[in-house]
């Protein structure tokens, strides 16, 4: 069921926190992005492969719609009480974690990309617990 009109005054801190969180993900994301697009100084901080830029490029899509797209669609989703907010969070969770555990092996046998990885372990973290816990409000009472 949808919230009434006034959605900030609807939702409870831990919603709040979750909705702020995830759209400044959402937000942070493309930042991200159009950063690494044009400054090569910071981009060399994150880069995977220096010499290869297209190895962190391939990344593009997959995070601008799952790691952007499923932020803000999950943000909105909790704010308007909407069913299916559960699985999106999930999948936008599941879309992170994969890369995250990528870029753990990356890093231990590569030994480049840690600042990447070191941005990817919170987001990853803090979007599964953000799961977990809508996952806890929404699940039917079990009676």
């Amino acid at each position: 069921m949808a919230r009434p009109a006034s959605i900030a005054a609807s939702l409870d801190k831990a919603e709040r926190l979750s909705v702020g969180y995830l759209v400044a993900q959402a937000v942070l994301g493309v930042v991200l992005w159009i950063t690494w697009a044009s400054a090569d100084v910071v981009r060399s901080w994150f880069e995977l492969m220096p010499a290869r830029h297209e190895v962190m490029d391939a990344f593009v899509f997959a995070d601008l719609l799952i790691g952007v797209g499923g932020s803000a669609l999950s943000a909105w989703g909790i704010a308007t009480d909407r069913s299916w907010t559960v699985p999106v969070l999930a999948f936008t969770a599941g879309g992170l974690v994969y890369p995250t555990l990528y870029l753990i092996g990356w890093v231990s046998f590569a030994g480049t990309g840690a600042v990447t990885l070191a941005i990817m372990v919170p987001v990853s973290t803090f979007t599964c617990w953000i799961t977990y816990q809508t996952w806890k409000r929404h699940r039917a009472p079990t009676r």
